[in-house]
């Protein structure tokens, strides 16, 4: 995936708007884990990020149009893609800061602000939220967020037609084209060995 990681003190004050359209973004995941899905739509997306004093309030919307295989009859199924997003990105803990001496020079050390129990960052997403390599500062990823509101965007079971009529489960069929020659099943199949079983009267 191709990362592109802002520096929340880059950010003005009153939130900065962002906007993306480079498609590695979005094929280099799909590429990497072989995922069925085809771009036929450029994807774009508007990403807002406000800095707040434990975290970042993210706002967006992702539009495109993307192709993934019916899931009925396996078929390609055309999916417009125009998903809007809120949410709230809590900051990583910020690592602990060496000891230093004091000012009268005995060697006794005096440690800065302890480091946030981890408890506290549970929810922060490392794919999303980062302090930066030069340890200098909070970094947000919009490749990350976008790749993952991407994921939210699809619907749990894409269908080419909401009439799909599947695939024949005897011979596999599609019944979209033609309908098949088998015969539907009758009754319980665990009652099969007493189908054509005939009782004489007294």
């Amino acid at each position: 995936m191709h990362q592109i990681w802002i520096p929340l003190k880059d950010i003005p004050a009153g939130g900065g708007e962002y906007e993306v359209d480079d498609q590695s973004v979005w094929q280099g995941p799909i590429a990497e884990f072989a995922l069925p899905y085809t771009i036929i739509e450029p994807l774009r997306g508007s990403v807002f990020l406000l800095p707040q004093d434990d975290g970042c309030l993210v706002r967006g919307r992702l539009t495109g149009r993307i192709s993934a295989p019916c899931d009925r009859c396996a078929e390609p199924a055309a999916m417009v893609i125009d998903h809007s997003f809120d949410s709230f990105e809590p900051f990583p803990a910020q690592p602990q800061r060496p000891q230093q001496e004091d000012a009268r020079g005995h060697g006794k050390a005096v440690a800065s602000a302890p480091e946030a129990p981890a408890e506290e960052f549970e929810d922060v997403d490392e794919a999303v939220m980062r302090i930066s390599p030069t340890g200098q500062g909070v970094e947000v990823s919009l490749s990350g967020l976008l790749w993952e509101e991407f994921l939210l965007a699809l619907p749990v079971k894409p269908l080419c037609s909401t009439g799909c009529k599947g695939l024949c489960p005897s011979c596999g069929s599609n019944l979209n084209a033609s309908s098949c020659a088998c015969k539907g099943e009758e009754g319980d199949p665990r009652l099969a060995a007493l189908r054509g079983l005939t009782i004489g009267k007294k």
